[in-house]
């Protein structure tokens, strides 16, 4: 049995595992709020779950090669075993667009993605498989300068590979694993949840009670203390908020919360929002806030969230990538690229006029920009073109210019 058979438990946890996956995931990071961020309830935000989707969905669809370099020349090798691996079927149960659906929530909420690799026999040292593995599920070590990933499965022992057998996309952080954005943003976004969670309560509950209690009657010490403790205790914090209150004796309730409906209960829902697309790096329209959004700058914002937010991710993946999966003598002329052309793209009035000058001035063939727009090649159309009064300049003179020159002398 080899050994990525052997940890197929890793994709099919089980409740046998002391702390399972699910269990895991409700650790979180406590906040100023009272909430505890984890990565459950974060995912319950809007935003959050906005962004995590937006990144996911985007670095997923990328078209990804494996590109061999031959002196100036630059082609897709579709032989190359690697390629098979990240364009179609990185391992029997999932697609390229379903693993970077897995791998890209995680290095987002947890900090680090980890995909083992699983190599043919014979001392060939292909890849044949990558396999994610849970974040919870590995733990990292540095012995001797390398980095060792020890893996916890259910059902087997623990097993310890070296960093040549993990691909590991790796979040801001230190030099060993990185962090996920939650335990940056706990603050932010438990305010965020807290709101959420209060206006939830206020509507369930039908009624505010955050306000000022008043009697006529001398209370003593020990009765303002019991009173106030049984108040505490019975109508404070976010899950007991806006329940029906009860008075006694005389007492009086006056109300000095802020409703939820009201201006700036929204306004600080709509921050939350905000702030979520500034910890995550995103343009605040890809996750639905279009409240500064026009016609005019949403295509620079477009441009802008390729080339700030997916890029850098991008780069991280393909360095990874490279790498781990090639050998030492390919390093260098065999590498993998993620297309950013697709996100790139303009409209169809942009494109024509950006092929046009492309092909005027010998960039690119027609038929090159056929297959761009997914058209077949024409026959004929395979050669660069150049205007007739475009000449390189030679000797800091213009040779077509001599050259007319000469003929008109004759």
């Amino acid at each position: 049995m080899s050994f990525g058979t052997r940890l197929k438990n890793v994709f099919f946890p089980t409740e046998q595992r002391t702390i399972s996956a699910d269990a895991w995931e409700n650790i979180g990071t406590p906040s100023s709020s009272g909430v505890t961020i984890n990565k459950n309830n974060a995912m319950t935000l809007s935003g959050v779950y906005s962004a995590v989707r937006v990144y996911a969905d985007a670095l997923a669809s990328l078209p990804i090669h494996v590109i061999k370099e031959t002196g100036r020349t630059k082609e897709k090798d579709k032989q190359h075993p690697v390629y098979k691996l990240l364009a179609y079927k990185p391992n029997n149960i999932m697609t390229s667009f379903d693993w970077r659906q897995i791998a890209i929530p995680q290095l987002l909420l947890w900090g680090n993605s980890y995909n083992l690799i699983e190599f043919a026999g014979g001392g060939s040292r292909r890849p044949i498989s990558i396999l994610p593995i849970h974040p919870s599920m590995v733990t990292v070590n540095l012995l001797d300068g390398q980095l060792a990933y020890t893996i916890k499965a259910e059902g087997m022992q623990d097993v310890t590979v070296d960093q040549s057998q993990m691909i590991h996309f790796r979040g801001l952080g230190d030099n060993i694993e990185g962090k996920s954005v939650l335990d940056y943003a706990a603050d932010n976004l438990g305010l965020g949840k807290a709101a959420e969670d209060f206006g939830s309560s206020f509507f369930k509950n039908g009624a505010s009670t955050s306000g000022v209690l008043s009697t006529e009657q001398q209370l003593s010490d020990k009765a303002i203390n019991n009173l106030r403790d049984s108040f505490n205790n019975t109508y404070t914090g976010v899950n007991q908020s806006n329940k029906m209150m009860i008075l006694e004796q005389g007492l009086k309730y006056m109300q000095t919360s802020v409703p939820p409906d009201s201006a700036q209960f929204l306004e600080s829902r709509q921050f939350s929002i905000s702030d979520i697309a500034r910890w995550f790096k995103l343009p605040p329209h890809t996750i639905g806030d279009l409240e500064n959004a026009t016609f005019s700058n949403i295509e620079q914002q477009d441009l802008n969230f390729v080339k700030y937010s997916i890029l850098p991710y991008v780069e991280n993946m393909e360095q990874e990538l490279n790498c781990k999966l090639f050998r030492e003598n390919e390093q260098g002329t065999v590498y993998v690229n993620m297309n950013l052309e697709g996100l790139l793209r303009g409209d169809i009035t942009t494109r024509v006029e950006a092929y046009q000058k492309l092909i005027q001035n010998g960039v690119m063939t027609p038929n090159e920009a056929r297959s761009k727009e997914g058209m077949n090649p024409i026959d004929g159309l395979d050669n660069t073109w150049m205007q007739i009064n475009t000449a390189p300049i030679v000797d800091g003179t213009n040779q077509q210019t001599e050259n007319n020159g000469t003929e008109d002398n004759k």
